[in-house]
């Protein structure tokens, strides 16, 4: 490593302890892949692993990019990856492009609190914003900080995705909205590492399975008491969407109407209300984008069939945590139809309809109950 590069992961604990501030492992990667795949039928090899989670206090650091806390210039704690001193060259760039929003000078935050953040400006993507960062609550409150101390987010997260935190025992008066530009610093700040990530080797994904069981746990008792009667067979959408649009969604609702299916507006409703219109599905046909998160908030033997871009299949999202939590799951790859344009998370596609009404046909089949004698 040269002068230039600077030794940016101290890890949290070895910073903590430097502080004598508390620093609380929550889980050391011990949720084996054999657990993960006690759920699914056959021989497959899934690419996840039990993510590594960690939660403490630091004092007078800078918070800057999506989760970097440096306590001085050319040294920082990443919280996306292993509590270690790793600095592989991807890490390594993202790094120094990142490192220019921790340039002072930093509007400071003097009240003990915990730091949540999440996207801002334009940068709004609701399913990272639940994964990477809502979870991190159940890290707070297990290491005893989330009661009583204000929750910091940065400003533009929007309202409909701060009422997550409020259903989860946060209360709006303890939010407390900070702006992620120039970066904050703070005298005494709790932070916790991203409990669901791209591991540090880049070949699988690390998950927290305590943190996903406990948040949809508490959020689902909360937000459908004990005699909710929601639809039974979903449509999630992106009819409204600007980009990844499904160009014949019209086509596939049409036969998911003719199914039974509802299509619930997710847009403008609470964490409450989004989830009891999944909470109590027996299948739900999403199609991949900000909306398929909620498929996490269904019951544990829901169906999930999500449509997604080809170029996508291999990715995380709904399919891992389906994993953990027990339900069925089919990714259906469509084809992208801007043909020219780069591959990304913004293509649009479109579905073989046969292979669709195929798929849903026979997961309905199988989610039927038998006829009586």
């Amino acid at each position: 490593m040269t002068d230039e590069q600077p030794l940016y992961n101290v890890g949290l604990e070895q910073l903590c302890r430097e502080q004598g501030q508390p620093f609380t492992w929550l889980s050391k990667g011990d949720y084996t892949k054999d657990r993960l795949l006690q759920s699914l039928k056959g021989p497959v090899t899934l690419p996840f692993r039990s993510a590594e989670v960690y939660c403490g206090r630091v004092r007078d650091v800078v918070v800057f990019g999506k989760s970097y806390v440096s306590d001085r210039p050319g040294r920082a704690v990443f919280l996306n990856q292993s509590n270690r001193n790793y600095h592989p060259q991807e890490f390594l760039d993202y790094y120094n492009r990142e490192i220019r929003y921790a340039a002072p000078p930093h509007p400071l935050v003097t009240q003990e609190c915990c730091f949540l953040g999440g996207f801002s400006g334009e940068l709004k993507f609701f399913g990272h914003f639940i994964f990477e960062f809502l979870y991190r609550l159940v890290a707070f409150e297990r290491c005893g900080a989330l009661k009583g101390l204000p929750v910091v987010v940065f400003e533009g997260v929007p309202d409909t995705w701060l009422s997550f935190l409020e259903l989860f025992g946060v209360p709006k008066n303890r939010i407390l909205k900070i702006p992620q530009y120039p970066a904050p610093k703070f005298d005494r700040v709790w932070v916790a590492s991203c409990p669901n990530f791209t591991a540090t080797d880049g070949l699988n994904y690390a998950l927290w399975d305590d943190g996903i069981h406990t948040l949809r746990r508490e959020l689902r008792e909360k937000a459908l008491g004990t005699e909710h009667l929601g639809p039974r067979r979903v449509f999630l959408g992106r009819k409204d969407a600007r980009h990844r649009k499904l160009i014949n969604e019209d086509e596939v609702w049409r036969f998911l109407a003719s199914k039974g299916f509802e299509y619930p507006d997710l847009a403008d409703k609470s964490a409450a209300e989004q989830i009891r219109s999944v909470g109590s599905a027996e299948i739900i046909v999403s199609v991949g984008g900000s909306g398929s998160a909620m498929t996490h908030f269904a019951p544990d033997d829901c169906a999930i069939i999500e449509i997604l871009p080809s170029h996508l299949v291999g990715g995380l999202g709904s399919f891992g945590f389906a994993a953990v939590i027990g339900q069925s799951f089919t990714r259906i790859p469509a084809e992208v139809t801007d043909h020219g344009a780069k591959l990304g998370l913004s293509n649009d596609s479109e579905v073989d309809i046969g292979r669709l009404r195929e798929t849903v046909e026979l997961t309905l089949q199988k989610q039927r109950p038998p006829i009586p004698i």
